[in-house]
């Protein structure tokens, strides 16, 4: 069963991927377009390094897990027997969503607070 929803779900998370790099480029060209460099304004440092350094490694390795292990996983699999790589690569995913939840569960409202009030 978990197998069939993931097929189903995969072009969600492409979406997701895609969506995600579109908005750290599109975020990326509007700064540069207005002039603004982390060095203008301390929240915009804090702000740009909680990005850069949390929430892309760990969209990073989600994109990895769902697009390459766990993928290699699900064409290899038949029915609904498991795959090793399948598997471990779901086992990652959730030691991954396990650690992300708690750190993005902070950072997301700090970088929300950060972008709307400018405190510093």
């Amino acid at each position: 069963m978990e197998i069939r929803l993931r097929l189903r779900l995969n072009p969600l998370l492409v979406t997701e991927h895609v969506a995600f790099l579109l908005a750290l480029v599109s975020g990326s060209l509007l700064a540069w377009s207005a002039g603004l460099l982390p060095s203008h304004a301390a929240w915009l440092g804090l702000k740009l390094g909680l990005v850069l350094f949390l929430v892309v490694p760990l969209e990073a390795m989600h994109a990895y897990m769902a697009h390459v292990w766990i993928a290699r996983g699900l064409g290899r699999t038949a029915g609904d027997s498991y795959d090793k790589d399948l598997s471990r690569g779901l086992g990652v995913e959730e030691m991954l969503r396990a650690l992300a939840l708690p750190l993005l569960g902070v950072a997301l409202p700090l970088i929300a607070w950060l972008s709307f009030s400018k405190p510093f």
